[in-house]
């Protein structure tokens, strides 16, 4: 159990998302599906294209750029590859390093469930922040991260309401309705803040400073 000055702080395993949430990799992103739009045939995309997806949910992006489900498997295999040999590295969001440091002396057990790679999350976080984390579920699909929240959940023995997600994608707020687990999304990644409003997370945040506030803020005195 993890405490800060004898009181319990309101979770006691805390998973993250890592595109989006703990680095800023949304350009690189969008760089990257220009980069592929002629081998999948989609138009490149633009500020107002851009903007349109991001108000859409995961289903409705591959709709829009008329994808199977196998090539959209493709694509984002096709992305992970090029981050993986491209030179950029992503970088932190400003305060993302000192509050994982302040969660860890805290108690607070820390996760990652992501769809990049473990060789990409290790080169985003660096050596000292990634071996801050005891479990890391990578190569998530849109169809797999509520079962890899599912599996640390049960391989941490914590109970559904001792743990929170933290995530920029409507399929974050997803996932963890899908497992009873409190949920918050952070407005600085992907989805437009009007799209996660509307799928309902416990927690819409605005700065790496609130998300703090709701991680350490302590609940209650111990009996």
């Amino acid at each position: 159990m993890a405490f800060l000055n004898n009181r319990v702080v309101p979770y006691q395993l805390v998973i993250f998302d890592i595109d989006g949430t703990l680095v800023d990799s949304f350009e690189q992103f969008i760089e990257l599906l220009n980069c592929f739009a002629g081998k999948y045939r989609y138009a490149l995309m633009h500020k107002d294209q851009v903007e349109h997806l991001r108000a859409l949910p995961p289903r409705q992006i591959r709709q829009a750029l008329n994808l199977s489900i196998f090539q959209t498997f493709r694509l984002m295999y096709d992305c992970k590859r090029e981050m993986r040999r491209s030179g950029k590295t992503p970088e932190l969001f400003e305060g993302i390093a000192d509050l994982l440091h302040h969660l860890k002396q805290q108690g607070v057990r820390l996760a990652i469930v992501t769809s990049n790679t473990p060789n990409n999350c290790r080169k985003y976080l660096g050596a000292e922040l990634f071996q801050l984390f005891e479990w890391v579920e990578s190569n998530a699909s849109i169809y797999s991260k509520a079962k890899q929240i599912r599996k640390i959940v049960q391989q941490s023995k914590s109970h559904p309401e001792q743990v929170i997600y933290i995530g920029d994608q409507i399929i974050d707020i997803e996932s963890a309705h899908q497992n009873g687990i409190a949920v918050a999304a952070v407005t600085w990644g992907f989805n437009s803040e009007s799209a996660l409003v509307a799928h309902q997370p416990h927690y819409l945040i605005h700065s790496v400073q609130q998300l703090e506030s709701l991680l350490l803020t302590p609940q209650s005195r111990l009996a």
